[in-house]
């Protein structure tokens, strides 16, 4: 017979999984826009989701996305600085 589902009562216990879930999404949103690895374990192995979705993404694409990053100066202001 099989095991009846654990009922969480602990109201803050309650909401981990939808946190989680939203920081994970914020994760790969952050590192898409970054261009910074994102790893997740999957099948077994560690991948980079970021490197992942590069290579997917056309040439054009890829390019005018690398050629332009955005940087934050001293004042926390963003900044476009185009890259040889």
């Amino acid at each position: 017979m099989g095991k009846k589902p654990a009922t969480i009562t602990d109201p803050d216990l309650a909401k981990v999984g939808v946190a989680l879930q939203r920081a994970a999404e914020k994760a790969r949103q952050l590192g898409f826009d970054t261009n910074t690895p994102v790893y997740i374990f999957r099948n077994g192995k560690i991948v980079d989701i970021v490197a992942e979705h590069r290579a997917t993404q056309s040439p054009k694409k890829r390019k005018a996305t690398n050629s332009q990053r955005k940087t934050t100066s001293h004042q926390g202001k963003a900044q476009s600085k185009k890259i040889r």
